[in-house]
């Protein structure tokens, strides 16, 4: 993989077709040996996002490359995920790897045959090539440094730019240490990855015993590989093909400090000083340039040193001086000064994770002179981030404003620029003076002196100022750097890397430490949970990190609840608002006024995102007037204590909201009353638009207002919130919604608790709770006539369907009813008139999910006269189902087609829907209709010759009432099998099947189908 990506075998090249076969050899590969878990393989397959099939598509394109390799046993399956049993030396990224921590540098750089992984460009690839890049660059560097008798220390490689990052390798270390590859600071190759990505591997002729591929080695039909870079006595011509390569590499990365400074100081020593000097003046300018900032001090020192020709070749006398910095300059002396000098930037020692896009940003606006304030709450690392980006800079000016008032904030600012002050100087003008000096100047945590910060700033008017806050300074030119939570995968990479886990089994040094075992996917779960409820910030990521290393990660997520009291092991050397959770958000609470603090309290009552409108109606009184509440929203949110949660709406994070609740005091009933009364108003109106055209805007603010309904239905009525949500729950299958019914007794709230039964098989206790309403609305007639239908009892279900109507969108649900009852019925052409007449009325109504619902209703009265046509009305209907997120004939509408085709088409494709449909169902948690899909699939499986399974399904499936043209489809289904299998192995099967889940029917049913589609396709 060090170059094309090549398979070789003990009887030549092996050809894996497919991209998405050699993305899953690939990644088990640079596993070699160790278990890889499916989240990470579908995530590789799938970056965009996987779907429903994923881990039944990974399991065929598994079979596929364990078809191509010819060896089944090489690639084996267990609880942490697929493993690839190959030697580390059979995989060339990691034999290259072996060689660079063994001190190999020839054998390891005679490995390369190009840029690693060139045809995978998705995560985890690109990550581990930059990281390989960066190594190989390295490598050549430390190469030539070595020949030109400059050779370093024979440690780890690092990887190191003039923007300051620094990489360690390592996938194995030596007991007691920790192995990785991690990652600080600002710009250029290097990402983080732990032990679990390594890469690397070897070449030479033969298989590794128990393996018998090789990955990545040279074949017959590879390119030849590139001539050694040094043989074993070195000579002046190793050398100079070593300097070439550097060249090069250094070309690619003119900002790289130290590959310019490896590069001037060997062209030097071999005669040829002025390459050098260009070498180093590349350098400067693309440091300039790209990233705003001076070259480094040492760069100047070499630059120096080459002008004076104490690197020419017979200089190096013994004794030879080094370069010294210059004198102090005379003009600073005269004016009585301190000198310029590089100010103290905070240092941190671990990786810098999940900034890239920032950094580059803040880099970005620092090439030019003004003022660039880096925004967000307390702990989003706001300070990390802007020390990482200017570390590289030779004159940077630091000052942390934390523990500084605003009456000492110039005195401190003064101190930090190294300027002095007059007993008649103008402090202002004095600053700004002496900041020009400087090549960046930092005022760090500034949220409590934002008032004297901006004076300072806009007395900097030529200078690079870098403001870190809470909030904006709001002064002229400002430019904002707005820092939010980390993205989910950074999160959980920074939460895995600071409590010393890995992901997916691998057991990297640091388990014995920490006690923790990795859990593969319930590992996964976890650590999202976790992040996610920590709002992904850094800090707060950090602290609860150190705590699982105690604590065990499902025990720290199961403590959560109590973060303020449970994060309290912060680094020893951190500022004291830093070192517990509770001490962070007491920072921000202490910057707020008393209308402020009153708002934000008050804002706990919410659960999720919420209106200006509503925070007015849930905060104001007479305390907090209503037209003052969006005034002291907007100031909440310039502090980034709450924020932005789509257009028009707003949130707290949750560490905020968790602090803020402590708070309440008796106003706490009082206020989650109002809390309860906005979440029912809004649910009534919603529902009234569920009914409309604009009905997609309204299900997106149904999902949206869930965790809010889901308090008031706790704080205030469930049974008046049941009634209002009965469509929501039904159409879009929110059984959580449905049995907030269950308790009612309005009509539709009883509506809701019987569909909700209904939809988990329990016809009888549905019949009971719809009927017990005592004024049968249109969604208690609904619900009755749904469970007569599917209990087979037309004339009942006729009756209920027939009597919906009070409006449009009803009327039109009950003749779909109705088309269902006579289509299952044999009376197919009555069946078409009412689903023709459902269809017209639906157009009239606008509203989406009714003219699915119709199409739905049409396509299933012509499924056995005209299925051609019946499946373009259920595509139709599909298609406008989905845009509504309407579940119920989303699913339906699938499961018609795909019952169809069953019948009547391709039993190939039908296959291949069925398993959608079926995981679907499952997904949503209709058993009934699930029963129903399943029935169908049992069909299908005798049609195809999957006899033991259709004999399996079959006798899971609890008993139930079928139509006539279904039960006749079963019989023969049932007779063709018993036919194939005989008497004796089906009643087998038919007691295995009884004892059968639910989840293990399913699980079955779709490895029947995977097996039928891998056997149809060859």
């Amino acid at each position: 993989m060090l170059g094309a990506f090549e398979v070789s075998g003990g009887a030549g090249p092996v050809v894996v077709a497919g991209g998405s076969q050699r993305i899953v050899l690939a990644l088990l590969a640079l596993h070699a040996g160790r278990p890889v878990g499916v989240p990470a393989l579908v995530d590789a397959l799938w970056p965009e996002g996987a779907p429903a099939s994923a881990r039944n598509s990974l399991q065929s394109h598994v079979a596929r490359v364990r078809a191509a390799l010819g060896m089944p046993g090489l690639i084996a399956h267990g609880p942490a995920g697929y493993c690839l049993a190959a030697d580390r030396a059979d995989v060339d990224v990691l034999r290259f790897e072996d060689l660079l921590r063994e001190d190999a540098l020839v054998e390891a750089l005679n490995l390369w045959r190009g840029p690693p992984l060139p045809e995978f460009g998705g995560e985890p690839f690109r990550g581990i090539a930059e990281r390989l890049t960066g190594l190989h660059r390295e490598a050549l560097a430390r190469q030539v440094a070595e020949l030109s008798n400059e050779r370093e220390p024979s440690t780890k490689i690092g990887i190191g730019t003039g923007a300051g990052i620094e990489t360690g390798v390592g996938a194995e270390a030596e007991p007691g240490t920790r192995a990785r590859a991690g990652t600080r600071a600002g710009t250029g190759a290097g990402t983080a990855a732990g032990a679990g990505t390594a890469a690397g591997a070897g070449t030479g002729a033969g298989t590794a015993a128990g393996a018998g591929t090789r990955v990545g080695s040279e074949t017959a039909s590879a390119p030849p590989a590139p001539p050694p870079i040094v043989g074993a006595a070195p000579t002046a011509a190793d050398l100079e093909r070593a300097v070439d390569r550097l060249q090069e590499a250094a070309a690619d990365d003119p900002c790289w400090e130290r590959g310019a400074t490896v590069l001037a100081t060997a062209l030097s020593r071999t005669g040829r000083r002025g390459e050098g000097l260009e070498a180093l003046r590349r350098h400067a300018d693309a440091v300039v340039d790209r990233l705003g900032i001076d070259p480094s001090e040492s760069v100047r020192l070499l630059q120096v040193s080459i002008l004076r020709g104490e690197l020419d070749p017979g200089h190096r006398a013994k004794g030879a001086h080094r370069p010294q910095p210059p004198a102090q300059p005379a003009r600073e002396i005269a004016n009585n000064r301190e000198p310029v000098r590089k100010r103290s930037v905070p240092l941190r020692f671990s990786s810098f994770l999940g900034r890239e896009g920032e950094q580059r940003r803040l880099a970005e606006l620092l090439a030019e002179p003004g003022l660039v304030t880096v925004a967000g709450p307390g702990g989003v690392g706001k300070t990390r981030l802007v020390a990482e980006t200017v570390r590289a800079g030779a004159r940077v000016a630091w000052v942390d404003a934390a523990d500084v008032s605003a009456e000492d904030f110039f005195a401190a600012v003064a101190t930090g620029v190294g300027a002095r002050m007059g007993p008649l100087d103008e402090p202002l003008e004095v600053i700004g003076q002496r900041a020009k000096d400087f090549t960046v100047v930092v005022l760090d945590n500034c949220e409590h002196v934002v008032g004297s910060a901006a004076a300072v700033v806009e007395a900097m008017r030529d200078v690079r100022v870098v403001v870190t806050s809470q909030e904006r300074l709001r002064v002229d030119g400002e430019r904002v750097v707005d820092l939010g939570p980390l993205d989910p995968e950074a999160a959980a990479r920074l939460f895995l890397e600071r409590a010393g886990i890995e992901r997916a089994g691998v057991e990297p040094a640091g388990i014995e430490r920490t006690g923790i075992e990795p859990a593969g996917i319930e590992l996964d779960d976890n650590v999202d949970e976790i992040v996610r409820r920590l709002d992904r910030m850094p800090l707060a990521i950090e602290l609860a990190a150190t705590q699982a290393s105690a604590l065990g990660v499902g025990e720290l997520r199961e403590r959560l609840d109590d973060r303020l009291d449970l994060l309290v092991r912060g680094r020893r050397t951190g500022s004291a608002r830093h070192r517990t959770l509770r001490a962070v958000v007491e920072w921000s609470f202490g910057l707020l006024d008393p209308a402020g603090r009153t708002v934000l309290v008050r804002l706990s009552a919410f659960a999720g995102g919420f209106t200006i409108a509503q925070a007015e109606a849930v905060v104001a009184d007479d305390v907090v007037p209503r037209r003052e509440v969006a005034a002291v929203l907007a100031s909440l949110v310039d502090r980034s204590l709450v924020v932005r949660h789509g257009p028009g709406r707003f949130r707290l994070l949750e560490t905020i909201r968790a602090y803020a609740a402590s708070l309440l005091d008796d106003e706490r009933e009082e206020l989650f009353r109002r809390h309860a009364d906005v979440m029912l108003d809004a649910a009534r109106r919603l529902d009234r638009e569920m009914r409309g055209p604009e009905q997609a805007a309204a299900v997106r603010e149904f999902d949206a207002l869930l965790p809010d309904l889901r308090l008031a239905a706790v704080r205030g009525s469930p049974d008046d919130l049941a009634a209002a949500m009965y469509r929501y729950g039904y159409r879009c299958q929110q059984y959580e919604v449905l049995a907030w019914g269950l308790s009612g007794t309005k009509p539709d709230a009883l509506a809701a608790a019987a569909t909700h039964a209904w939809g988990r098989g329990d016809l009888t206790a549905a019949r009971a709770l719809a009927s017990a309403a005592r004024t049968p609305s249109d969604s208690v007639h609904e619900v009755l006539g749904d469970v007569a239908l599917v209990s087979c009892d037309p004339d009942e279900a006729l009756a209920h369907y027939r009597a919906m109507g009070s409006e449009p969108v009803h009327r039109v649900s009950g003749l779909v009813g109705e088309a269902l009852v006579l289509a299952w019925s044999g009376r197919v052409p009555e069946a078409v008139t009412a689903a023709s007449s459902a269809v017209e009325l639906a157009a009239v109504t606008g509203n989406p999910s009714a003219r699915a619902e119709a199409l739905y209703g049409l396509g299933e009265a012509l499924g056995d006269s005209d299925p051609g046509r019946a499946l373009d009305l259920l595509g139709e209907a599909a298609e406008l189902a989905a845009s509504v997120d309407d579940r119920l004939f989303l699913g339906a509408s699938e499961t018609a087609a795909v019952a169809i085709r069953s019948r009547h088409g391709d039993p190939f494709t039908a296959l291949r829907e069925f398993r959608e449909v079926l995981a679907m169902w499952q997904r949503v948690g209709n058993d009934t209709l699930q029963t129903a899909a399943l029935r169908n699939l049992v069909v299908l499986l005798v049609r195809v010759g999957a006899d033991e399974t259709a004999v399996l399904v079959d006798a899971a499936l609890p008993p139930a009432d079928v139509y006539p043209a279904e039960q006749a489809r079963l019989d023969r289904a049932r007779a063709a099998a018993a036919e194939r299998l005989g008497v004796a192995r089906v009643g087998i099967l038919k007691k295995r099947g009884a004892v059968l889940t639910p989840a293990l029917v399913h699980d079955e049913a779709s490895r029947a189908i995977d097996a039928v589609l891998s056997r149809m396709a060859g």
